[in-house]
């Protein structure tokens, strides 16, 4: 009897979704990639050609193929909810892009879409399943530095690498669309990372926000945005994400500190680091591809949730909370 397996479409083959994740579930076991769906034809084209599946412009014919159990929706925020509201109605589980839509109150409707119809909807918050953050984690509930006291993430983007991806007139800056501008956008993940990891919800967030134009930019605006945050168990945290850097200079940083006066530092994807006074303790991560960042293994849970009717580890829920917290960098 030939194994079950989830056919799978990706909707939206731009950096995330065809870079990552359509190479991520040709890996997945349990999983078929049966289509991509793209409205630029010569890149849904040469995709499909590439993997030998079936592409689609229009995501409406590709939700009627009864092939595809699964679709990914890696298109630009604004078509979410559509994409995600009738895939749901069809009877196909989503794995859905952050923010899941531009508005707290759109992602809660197909919350209780997805509830209604029994199919599983699942936010693409990787960070949890990125090597290092993972490690981190294991050794917070292992007491490694005690109760956790404070958190600080930063993550700083080459200026000309995102005003490639997302020029000056893009739907990234229209708030309408994307429900802020691209610092609220790129924050989700690493809000959702926090609270993961200290097991604590955000009881209050504060924002500051300095908006740029840059040098030999043109319209293209830099930001720096830094957020203060208090969590529940009174541990605090502090945000910080820019813009206005030169690519090489891209990067991002972790640490927990914790009441045993010992921290917990990761540098980009790839390294984790444990202080105390008299000890350091150090680890490399040597993952490649699709799962540096956690894609693969994300996609992997996903699939296996539908598989064996398990409920996912990263819900809706998880999701809203990060875009509440975020929302407050629009409303600052």
């Amino acid at each position: 009897m030939p194994e079950k397996k989830v056919g799978v479409a990706v909707a939206g083959l731009g950096f995330v979704g065809g870079g990552c994740h359509v190479p991520a579930y040709r890996k997945v076991p349990g999983a078929e990639l049966v289509a991509v769906i793209d409205v630029m034809e010569e890149r849904a084209k040469e995709i499909a050609k590439k993997y030998d599946i079936k592409y689609y412009r229009d995501f409406k014919e590709a939700i009627e193929d009864r092939k595809i159990d699964a679709i990914h929706i890696a298109v630009p925020t604004h078509f979410h909810y559509e994409i995600a509201s009738k895939a749901i109605a069809s009877g196909k589980h989503v794995h859905c892009e952050m923010p899941m839509t531009p508005t707290v109150a759109e992602s809660e409707k197909l919350r209780d879409q997805a509830e209604k119809a029994r199919v599983i909807l699942m936010p693409d918050l990787n960070f949890r399943f990125t090597p290092n953050y993972v490690r981190a984690k294991e050794l917070i509930e292992e007491g490694a530095i005690g109760n956790p006291l404070a958190v600080s993430f930063s993550e700083f983007i080459g200026a000309k690498t995102l005003a490639a991806q997302w020029p000056a007139d893009s739907w990234a800056w229209n708030i309408e669309k994307s429900g802020g501008l691209p610092d609220f956008t790129l924050s989700v993940w690493s809000i959702d990372l926090v609270r993961w990891l200290l097991n604590s919800e955000i009881v209050d967030a504060q924002w500051i926000a300095n908006y740029a134009p840059l040098e030999g930019l043109g319209k293209f605006t830099g930001y720096n945005t830094v957020g203060i945050i208090k969590f529940s168990t009174g541990a605090v945290g502090a945000l910080q994400y820019g813009s206005t850097v030169i690519p090489e200079e891209t990067t991002s940083k972790l640490e927990v500190f914790g009441n045993n006066t010992k921290t917990l530092r990761a540098k980009s994807n790839n390294s984790l680091t444990l202080i105390g006074e008299d000890s350091k303790q150090e680890w490399e991560f040597k993952a490649k591809g699709t799962e540096v960042w956690g894609h693969r293994q994300i996609d992997s849970h996903f699939v296996e949730c539908i598989l064996k009717g398990k409920k996912p580890t990263v819900t809706v829920e998880d999701a809203i909370k990060a875009q509440c917290v975020a929302a407050k960098i629009v409303k600052k």
